[in-house]
């Protein structure tokens, strides 16, 4: 029996009107992309930058520690600040459902947490976690000066001791084909065992001084760098996830076309067999 032709053709329109949302939310994406891929090009340098000066002063200066909240670990409490970073929206494929497998996997329902995304916030709250605050993620690229409100809670609760630790759970972009959900620790700073250390610098006043002033734009440095990481990594999510869904969409108003197609043809076959009985009769 042919199949209702009218099903069928409804199906179809609705395919192509499906690939017509996603082929646009692509272009949108892939405008995004652009811009975004190319300031996390150009910040790099200037977070690499700033976290060799830091790591060569403490290379330099065993000593430093006690200078700062920020250099040493706070012994005084075991919990820890988790930055949850992830997107406002969906359909950016498997993005946030690896952003989800790092929460579940590196934060504890005892720890703070500050999320930055509508998605991650929902996510958080219905799991039970200890949101202490929560930011939109935006669909613009994200303002440098976005960063100081959520650095502040890191801030106050480092400096009361309330914390021993902060990590920052977002999606490093690679290319866009790779993205990839990571955990990464932002407080305190700690020495890295495997730092080079080259060329000869004079620090003025002195090491100490200079360490000081500069935490405050080491911090800066490092969570806008991974903010506009996962903010790149969600446009370039979206874009392949868009891609995908376009072809998909495609392919089934053209297996539906085929279905149509098939349909049509046996019920006019039907019909002259039906008319070519009653003339025999």
């Amino acid at each position: 029996m042919a199949e209702n032709l009218q099903q069928v053709k409804k199906r179809i329109k609705t395919a192509d009107s499906i690939a017509q949302i996603t082929k646009a939310m692509e272009m949108i994406a892939a405008s995004k992309i652009k811009k975004a891929q190319t300031a996390v090009e150009k910040n790099k340098p200037y977070a690499d930058r700033v976290k060799f000066i830091v790591q060569k002063i403490l290379a330099e200066n065993t000593d430093l520690a006690a200078g700062s909240s920020f250099i040493g670990l706070n012994k005084n409490s075991k919990k820890k600040l988790v930055f949850v970073i992830s997107s406002d929206k969906g359909l950016c494929g498997g993005l946030l459902a690896n952003i989800y497998k790092q929460v579940y996997t590196n934060v504890t329902k005892d720890d703070y947490v500050v999320t930055i995304g509508k998605k991650a916030q929902n996510f958080c709250i219905k799991n039970g976690y200890n949101v202490k605050a929560s930011f939109n993620m935006g669909s613009s690229f994200p303002k440098y000066e976005s960063i100081f409100p959520m650095l502040k809670i890191m801030q106050n609760l480092y400096e009361t001791k309330e914390i021993s630790a902060v990590d920052v759970i977002y999606t490093n972009f690679k290319n866009r084909l790779v993205q990839e959900a990571v955990t990464k620790a932002l407080a305190p700073i700690e020495k890295d065992e495997h730092f080079v250390n080259k060329g000869e610098h004079v620090f003025e006043p002195s090491s100490k001084d200079v360490l000081n002033s500069l935490i405050p734009y080491y911090f800066e440095a490092m969570f806008y760098n991974m903010l506009m990481n996962a903010y790149a990594s969600e446009q370039a999510a979206r874009m392949s996830a868009m891609s995908n869904a376009n072809e998909n969409a495609k392919e089934i108003s053209a297996s539906l076309t085929i279905v149509y197609n098939k349909s049509r043809q046996e019920k006019i076959t039907n019909e002259i067999l039906d008319l070519a009985n009653g003339q025999i009769h």
